[in-house]
């Protein structure tokens, strides 16, 4: 029981922690892409597009991290320890950045895509597992 818990805690602030360094990230690219924009205005019409590409990469890798670090600390059920940090680390971040609307379809393909990005991520700790112990 402890050690779910200490593995799901972990996943949890591996994904606080990645989140706030991949929001940084997209702050400064949004700030880089208008000064972009100012110099070629043909670059106008990508930038949702370039907004959400970013930010669905970086939610990946902080999602992946989050379930590699979660199925690293657990010893037995890795990926349901992993889906639980991932529903619980976006689910908080998602509810702070909405606040009003929650249930949107893009908070609920978020919330989706995390889900599977860390059991990649816990895929990937599995397959490096086995690599190492062969």
């Amino acid at each position: 029981m402890i050690n779910s818990l200490k593995a799901i805690t972990l996943g949890v602030i591996t994904i606080f922690i990645l989140g706030l360094v991949n929001q940084l990230v997209l702050i400064m690219s949004a700030v880089g892409y208008n000064s972009l924009i100012k110099v070629a205005p043909v670059f106008i019409p990508w930038s949702q597009l370039f907004t959400y590409v970013l930010a669905g990469i970086g939610f990946f890798i902080v999602m992946a991290s989050g379930g590699l670090v979660t199925a690293r600390a657990a010893i037995t059920h890795p990926y349901t320890k992993a889906i639980i940090a991932s529903i619980i680390g976006s689910s908080i971040s998602l509810y702070l950045s909405l606040q009003e609307e929650i249930f949107t379809p893009i908070a609920l393909f978020f919330l989706i895509f995390g889900i599977i990005s860390s059991v990649i991520g816990c895929w990937i700790w599995q397959k490096y597992q086995q690599k190492t112990t062969s």
